[in-house]
C-alpha cells in the first residue's frame, strides 16, 4: 500500500475520532448533535478503540510513515504526531475505566494530547500548502490536492474554535487558579448561552411555584435556612471527572417539604436557570434517592460565576447536566416537563452508568454532614 493511500485513510479515521470527541466536549456542538448524542458518543468510543488498535498493533500498515530511504528515520514531525496519538489512546482508555482519581488524571492527559494534536494538525496544514514550484520557476497548483487541503482546513476551523474552552479547563486543572473567573480546577465551564449570567446576591431571587402558596426568597432569607454539605466525585456525561469536591447548601427535599410540597399530587419538580434557557426536571423518587442540594459553595468557597453563582442545583449520583446552574426558580407539577438536554435526547434519569463512558465506574460514596446557622 503506497504512502498516499495510507495518509488519507489515516486522515479520515482521525477526523472522525477528533470531530466526535469535540462534539462530546463542547456544549455548542452538543446542542447541534441533539438526540444523536449517544450515537456520537459510541462512535467516538468504538472508533477510538479501533483506531488505537490500528496505530499500535498495525502501525506500519496503518500509520502513514514516510517510505524509508536507506536507513533514514522518519522525520521528527511524523514521530511527534505518532506520540501524540498514542497519548490520546492511552488517556482515552483511562477515561473508560478505573476510579475517579484515575479519570481525573486521564482527563488532563487527554485534553493536553487533544490540544497538541490540534496545534500539530494546523502546523501540518500550513506547511503542506497545495502548491509547489516547478523547475522552471512557475508555481503549480493541483486541483485535487487543493480541494483536499481546503476540506481539511474547513474541518480544522471549528476544532480550533473550541481550543479556548479546552485550554480553560486544562489551566484550571494544572495550576488550580481561576476562581475569580470561574475556571475552577478540573471543571469545564459549560453554558448554553453566550457567556455566564452575572447575578449578584443582592438582586438574586428564588421563586417556587405550584404550591398552595407561591414563595419567593431573597438571599438573606435563603442564607438563614439549615445547611448541609456533601462530598462527591463530580461526573460529566462526556467522561471527565473532578474527584472529592465538597458542595454546601440547602437540602432540596427538606426545603420543599417545609414549604408544604405534596409529592403525591405533584411528583415532578422543574428547575429554571437564570440564563433564561436552561431547565431540568426531577421526580420525587429521584429527589428522595439522590438528595439534591441547593448549593452555594464549593470547597469552602462561594460558587464562582461560571459554576452557577449565587446558587445552583447539585444532584449527587447523577451526571452534571442535571445540576442546573444560576438557579432562580422551581415549579412543582403533576407531569414531567422535559429539560433542556432531555428535549435533545438525553435521559431524564441520568444516574451514573447510564451512558457508555462508565464501564468501570463504581458507585461513589457521598459523605454528608449538617451545618446549621446563618451563611455569611
Amino acid at each position: 500500500m503506497n504512502f498516499r493511500t495510507k495518509h488519507w485513510r489515516h486522515v479520515y479515521a482521525l477526523a472522525l475520532v477528533t470531530l466526535t470527541g469535540f462534539a462530546l466536549f463542547l456544549s455548542s456542538w452538543r446542542r447541534v448533535v441533539g438526540p444523536f448524542f449517544a450515537v456520537v458518543q459510541w462512535t467516538h468510543i468504538v472508533g477510538g478503540i479501533l483506531y488505537g488498535i490500528a496505530i499500535i498493533g498495525w502501525s506500519r500498515f496503518f500509520y502513514p510513515w514516510l517510505p524509508k530511504k536507506s536507513d533514514q528515520r522518519s522525520p521528527a514531525y511524523t514521530r511527534w504526531g505518532y506520540f501524540i496519538l498514542i497519548m490520546l489512546v492511552i488517556s482515552g482508555a483511562g477515561l473508560l475505566v478505573g476510579p475517579s482519581p484515575t479519570r481525573a488524571i486521564a482527563t488532563v492527559l487527554h485534553g493536553l494530547a487533544a490540544a497538541a494534536l490540534v496545534i500539530w494538525a494546523v502546523w501540518h496544514l500550513l506547511t503542506r500548502l497545495p502548491l509547489w514550484k516547478k523547475p522552471t520557476g512557475e508555481w503549480h497548483v493541483s486541483r485535487r490536492r487543493a480541494l483536499r487541503w481546503f476540506i481539511a482546513a474547513v474541518v480544522a476551523v471549528p476544532v480550533v474554535g473550541g481550543m479556548p474552552t479546552l485550554l480553560t479547563m486544562l489551566s484550571g486543572r494544572l495550576d488550580g487558579r481561576g476562581r475569580a473567573s470561574g475556571a475552577l480546577p478540573g471543571f469545564v465551564p459549560y453554558t448554553v448561552v453566550n457567556g455566564f449570567p452575572d447575578i449578584s446576591r443582592q438582586h438574586w431571587r428564588l421563586w417556587v411555584h405550584g404550591l398552595a402558596q407561591p414563595h419567593t426568597f431573597t438571599w438573606d432569607q435563603y442564607a438563614a435556612l439549615p445547611r448541609r454539605a456533601v462530598r462527591i466525585d463530580f461526573h460529566c456525561v462526556t467522561g471527565w471527572v473532578v474527584p472529592h469536591v465538597e458542595f454546601a447548601g440547602v437540602d432540596l427535599l427538606e426545603f420543599l417539604t417545609t414549604l408544604g410540597w405534596h409529592p403525591e399530587k405533584h411528583p415532578w419538580v422543574t428547575f429554571y436557570s437564570g440564563d433564561g434557557v436552561y431547565t431540568d426536571t426531577l421526580n420525587v423518587e429521584q429527589i428522595r434517592q439522590y438528595r439534591p442540594l441547593l448549593a452555594d459553595s464549593i470547597d469552602y468557597q462561594p460558587l464562582p460565576r461560571a459554576q452557577g453563582a449565587p446558587v445552583r442545583l447539585l444532584v449527587p449520583h447523577m451526571y452534571g447536566y442535571k445540576s442546573v446552574k444560576w438557579l432562580v426558580g422551581m415549579a412543582v407539577s403533576d407531569h414531567v416537563i422535559p429539560g433542556f438536554w432531555e428535549q435533545r435526547g438525553y435521559p431524564q434519569n441520568a444516574y451514573l452508568g447510564s451512558y457508555g463512558l462508565d464501564f468501570g465506574q463504581q458507585p461513589f460514596q457521598v459523605q454528608t454532614h449538617k451545618k446549621r446557622g446563618h451563611l455569611k
